[in-house]
């Protein structure tokens, strides 16, 4: 196995012997002279097939947490039936950072649909009840019930399947994604990178927000008690979410209520804080 670029100190893009690129993770295998040739025994685990888009969050995530998440996704792979997106595992580790991050803030936001994940997919719903033991003995953290739900969540999301989305309606949400996104810029003062994994990540968050509205249907998150405390801890994406949240109204003929706009804020700053960072 030949390293061709370090992502950092223990992730590299790597070419095995048959010429096929992969991503390995592995103690020091990211410093030191590149190209050069690995030992098999310096590497603890490889991803094939990730989107480029994914190579900047790997670099940022524990590898712990890449880790579990890793292990997670095989045994997702091996319990479910369907095929599923060689990115799980590191959407996995996304989600389950951020999961992380609430729990030490003690942020508990509650699951859409809890009780529907539950009831229309029951396995990969235990799924994400083992994940929320196995987090809180890994890292050492107290999770809330409904984490299950948001693990189910990630692991149906990366289902690869044939079936065609509504054209029509795909097209509205694609114009409003793009709309709410100019104003999120101009609101917040930032450049956002339609290729990058966040934007991806905050699309396929807006999407669903925009299809729930489009048919009539409501968050029911539990989340909005957070609104006062999104309005006195992050008074930036608090305006920008009440500005994107007035938006999809006029454009939808619908009302968004407190759940809707909490769910917009909470996703603007996460857009808002990579953004900046980067």
């Amino acid at each position: 196995m030949r390293v061709v670029r370090s992502i950092n100190n223990n992730a590299a893009i790597c070419v095995d012997g048959r010429g096929r690129e992969l991503i390995a993770l592995g103690t020091g295998i990211g410093f030191g002279d590149i190209p050069r040739e690995l030992e098999l025994s310096e590497v603890k685990r490889t991803f094939y097939g990730i989107d480029p888009k994914y190579l900047g969050l790997i670099g940022e995530l524990p590898e712990e947490t890449l880790e579990f998440a890793a292990q997670l996704a095989d045994l997702a792979r091996n319990t479910l039936s369907y095929e599923l997106s060689p990115n799980l595992p590191i959407t996995l580790a996304d989600h389950i950072a951020f999961a992380i991050k609430r729990a030490e803030e003690h942020m508990v936001v509650q699951m859409p649909l809890a009780y529907d994940i539950r009831q229309s997919y029951p396995t990969e719903y235990r799924i994400g009840e083992m994940a929320v033991h196995g987090m809180e003995k890994t890292f050492h953290v107290k999770l809330p019930k409904q984490e299950a739900v948001g693990i189910a969540l990630s692991i149906v999301n990366s289902a690869v399947s044939a079936s065609a989305r509504d054209s029509r309606a795909e097209r509205m949400a694609d114009l409003l994604l793009e709309d709410s996104t100019q104003i999120i810029e101009r609101r917040l003062s930032i450049s956002v990178d339609r290729d990058s994994f966040d934007y991806a990540r905050f699309a396929t968050h807006m999407r669903y927000l925009i299809g729930q509205l489009q048919k009539g249907e409501r968050l029911t998150s539990g989340a909005s008690g957070l609104y006062p405390e999104m309005e006195e801890h992050y008074p930036e994406a608090f305006a920008c979410g009440n500005a994107v949240a007035d938006f999809l109204e006029e454009r939808l003929g619908t009302t968004l209520d407190h759940e809707e706009r909490v769910y917009l804020m909470l996703h603007i700053v996460r857009v808002y804080e990579r953004e900046t960072k980067h």
